[in-house]
């Protein structure tokens, strides 16, 4: 064995690591989502957790990077996973309906985002990290999109980022109206109206040509 090589000690600490790491972040969005961003302290982490204090501060610098963490593992597990980096073309139109139709399945992710907005307003390091965080996936969503441009017809008179932004505002404001008990009526519905916005963003259908009259 080299100087390099791990041994399975090292190994077996890493891997407790990892998952200590990722139960904390799940341990997150349930906590965020169920008694808010402000009213959770990381001795309720410690509560809930087989880990002290002390020890979450290891893996976390603070609550906020928590909170981003969560953020990001919802969006890629809710809105990526099934559509990844490098996956070919996208269809807006099947790919905006289908998000739209899966709504109910997100509602821990908008619940995050909404807490996330409530902390934004007194924390300014979740303020920025939430920002970042939302800002990296915004972008790579734009850059697939711009990316298939031509190949899926999309006008090219659309601004691309502000098409993506409006549709994340859907998706954060949906978050708000659920706070409120004002859910959407169903989700084929809310994915008809997210269809129709699709299309608006792909070139018009040509017009077809008047069909030629006969000389006698």
């Amino acid at each position: 064995m080299t100087a390099t090589e791990p041994t399975s000690t090292g190994r077996l600490t890493s891997n407790r690591a990892q998952a200590t790491h990722a139960a904390l972040v799940e341990l997150a969005a349930d906590l965020f989502a169920e008694q808010g961003y402000a009213e959770t302290s990381m001795r309720d982490f410690a509560r809930r957790s087989p880990v002290s204090v002390g020890a979450i501060y290891l893996h976390f610098k603070n609550k906020a990077e928590l909170l981003v963490e969560a953020i990001h593992r919802r969006i890629d597990d809710d809105l990526e996973s099934d559509n990844p980096a490098g996956a070919g073309p996208i269809d807006p139109v099947a790919r905006l309906g289908d998000i739209a139709r899966r709504y109910p399945q997100r509602r821990r992710l908008r619940a995050l985002l909404v807490q996330a907005a409530a902390a934004a307003q007194t924390d300014d390091d979740a303020r920025g990290r939430v920002r970042a965080a939302q800002l990296e996936h915004v972008q790579g969503w734009v850059e697939r999109y711009e990316a298939s441009r031509v190949r899926i017809g999309i006008d090219p008179a659309v601004d691309l980022e502000t098409a993506v932004l409006f549709t994340w505002a859907v998706e954060l404001g949906l978050g708000m109206l659920e706070a409120f008990d004002m859910p959407p009526a169903s989700p084929e519905r809310w994915a008809e109206v997210q269809e129709r916005v699709a299309r608006a963003l792909l070139m018009p259908e040509p017009t077809p040509l008047p069909a030629a009259r006969r000389v006698r």
